[in-house]
């Protein structure tokens, strides 16, 4: 590569990194009290995308991940009753999704994946042709490696193909409620995530993202939707409970900041985890 391309190239990386800086630090004043009470919350909850956990077992355990596979392990998860309720709510709603993402855990190893897939891709058929079902995946382990080629030919594969349990993850665990930063932080507001990612669906229901639903599957508020929110519901009092917690809701959402291959956690946290390991909360299911 010439001089003049790398250079160019340093340029555009640095632009960007500016970019998301400003961005960073616009998020967090439009966070404050005081401002979003005069300019309203910046953020919104996707209408249109949605990410459902299938489950919460998975083939790695990494450090810092948001759905606290290490940190608090479970093999909970969402039975094709549950995907065939969820299709049932989308079209009695004429909910046309842009996208539906399978995740987890790892999706993979889900028992009954290509069910699963197979009756979301019949919605896609009947109901909504545009509509993207993808499946995200670690790539990691034989049985996620025998099972990735026989997805179906219309469904799009996010593969991360990750090697150990030691990745580049933001800090979920560092609790925003733990810092004095965010002392006057209005939580409700939320952060991009639940925007540019789609709202969640666990097995306990629906939520603004997907690792809001892991955050309460810990805490054990049992607040999740157990329908699916119409278009005028912001979930903003889920977002006031559960974004305190999460270590994305910081310079709203911009995970350039911070991040890290070993584990992190705040005092918050902590005590979450430790009351988790002595007694599971009872959580409704979807």
């Amino acid at each position: 590569m010439s001089t003049f391309k790398k250079i160019k190239l340093k340029g555009y990386y640095a632009a960007v990194w500016c970019r998301r800086f400003a961005m960073s630090i616009y998020g967090y004043i439009r966070s404050l009290k005081p401002v979003s009470a005069i300019f309203g919350p910046l953020f919104e909850r996707s209408r249109d995308c949605i990410e459902i956990d299938i489950t919460y077992a998975c083939s790695l355990a990494c450090y810092n991940c948001n759905r606290s596979v290490r940190q608090a392990p479970s093999s909970e998860g969402l039975n094709t009753d549950q995907i065939r309720k969820f299709v049932s709510e989308s079209i009695s709603g004429n909910k046309k999704w842009r996208r539906i993402r399978l995740l987890g855990g790892e999706p993979m190893i889900h028992p009954k994946i290509f069910e699963v897939l197979d009756i979301l891709l019949e919605y896609k058929r009947e109901f909504s042709a545009d509509t993207e079902i993808a499946v995200h995946t670690n790539g990691y382990g034989k049985a996620v490696e025998k099972r990735l080629p026989l997805l179906p030919s219309d469904v799009v594969i996010v593969n991360t193909s990750k090697e150990s349990d030691v990745n580049w993850f933001y800090p979920f665990n560092m609790a925003p409620r733990d810092s004095a930063f965010y002392k006057f932080a209005d939580y409700s507001v939320g952060c991009r995530v639940p925007l540019e990612c789609g709202i969640g669906l666990t097995p306990y229901g629906y939520y603004p993202c997907a690792a809001a639903g892991s955050i309460d599957r810990v805490l054990g508020l049992n607040i999740a939707r157990d329908k699916l929110p119409d278009d005028d519901d912001d979930m903003r009092d889920q977002m006031k409970k559960l974004c305190e917690y999460c270590g994305s809701f910081k310079m709203g959402g911009i995970t350039m900041f911070g991040q890290v291959d070993y584990e992190v956690a705040s005092p918050s946290w902590d005590v979450a985890y430790e009351k988790w390991r002595k007694e599971k909360p009872k959580m409704s299911v979807y």
